[in-house]
């Protein structure tokens, strides 16, 4: 869901990221335990990543992170809200077809 979708998700935060950034690739994570700003956020808490261009996500890059854990000591894993409104809608349309 997140492959097809990720590069049109107005998410300040990995929009901000991306711009700060530039080239490479991003790792996306949930927001359980968020890292120093700059540091590489725990393997467990990554849910995926992306690759970047010029400050912009690209479309169909991304890659889900197989250690990222729905549960850790931290908690349960936490979406952004435009993430979570994202995977909600596509969630819906799969129960629907």
């Amino acid at each position: 869901m997140l492959k097809d979708n990720i590069h049109n998700i107005n998410d300040n935060a990995l929009k901000g990221l991306a711009e700060w950034q530039k080239e490479g690739w991003l790792h996306v994570a949930d927001e359980r335990n968020p890292p120093p700003w700059g540091r590489i956020p725990f393997p467990e808490d990554i849910i995926g990543s992306v690759l970047i261009k010029d400050g912009v996500i690209q479309p169909n890059t991304f890659e889900a992170m197989p250690t990222h854990r729905l549960v850790t000591s931290c908690g349960i894993f936490k979406l952004s809200e435009p993430l979570f409104q994202c995977l909600l809608k596509e969630s819906k349309k799969k129960a629907q077809a």
